[in-house]
């Protein structure tokens, strides 16, 4: 008896876009994680072949409740990306664990180039807390993200003292998760100046984390020197919120 699911990943694995149709023919099963293979292997045959046999572009990993779809492993070719997103893949497509979507984690992550493209293919501010992932990037690009998603959409800010998740039905589940307001976000990140921009925007500094920690308890626990003396000497000027 022919072991096909073998045989169509050995097929994946050496790049043979024939002999994956074949196989596909013989109705050998296809999963997430064969396509996410060939996306990251960028075999564009065999990924067409696959689609032309019925496979949905935006189903999501049935392993990881993180991955939405494929489309998080296009982020470092723009090419690839492009190709993906004309063939329908959804950057708004949310995955099983929370409103967080391929747009969200190319904000946390991707080149700003790969932010356009796929605002330019239909991703919206409206979906999967974008605010918040801009938040979380460790890269100079931060601030420049979180100005353009503000440019973008001024009412992202109505979420700017709320944690991730809230206001979701999955905040009572991931609660005690490490949940973050945007600002305690960039704190942890070390963006000084995603911190700045976020409190003038309305931000709260002040507000406790699940853990009754706030920005300035992140700025110091990771070591964010700059972000402790801004934070300090707002508090030591008695901010206070609108």
């Amino acid at each position: 008896m022919e072991d096909l699911p073998n045989q169509l990943f050995t097929a994946i694995e050496i790049g043979n876009a024939k002999l994956v149709t074949q196989l596909l023919d013989k109705g050998a099963p296809m999963n997430f994680e064969l396509f996410a293979k060939a996306t990251r292997e960028k075999q564009y045959d065999i990924l067409q072949s696959i689609l032309d046999f019925g496979w949905d572009i935006n189903t999501e990993s049935a392993i990881d409740n993180k991955v939405p779809s494929a489309l998080v492993y296009t982020f470092d070719d723009v090419a690839l990306a492009t190709w993906f997103l004309k063939h329908g893949a959804d950057p708004n497509k949310r995955c099983q664990l929370r409103d967080a979507t391929p747009l969200s984690y190319a904000i946390f992550e991707a080149p700003f180039m790969i932010i356009e493209l796929f605002f330019q293919y239909g991703g919206s501010t409206e979906c999967g807390q974008l605010l918040h992932y801009a938040s979380m990037r460790y890269d100079p690009d931060g601030l420049r993200i979180l100005k353009h998603l503000y440019n973008k959409d001024p009412c992202i800010m109505d979420r700017a003292n709320d944690y991730l998740d809230e206001g979701y039905e999955e905040f009572a589940m991931n609660y005690r998760f490490g949940l973050c307001t945007p600002i305690q976000y960039a704190a942890r990140a070390g963006s000084l100046e995603s911190v700045r921009f976020l409190v003038e925007q309305g931000g709260d500094p002040w507000r406790l984390d699940p853990y009754r920690r706030t920005a300035l308890s992140y700025a110091v626990r990771h070591q964010h020197e700059p972000i402790k003396h801004y934070l300090t000497h707002l508090k030591n000027e008695s901010y206070v919120t609108v």
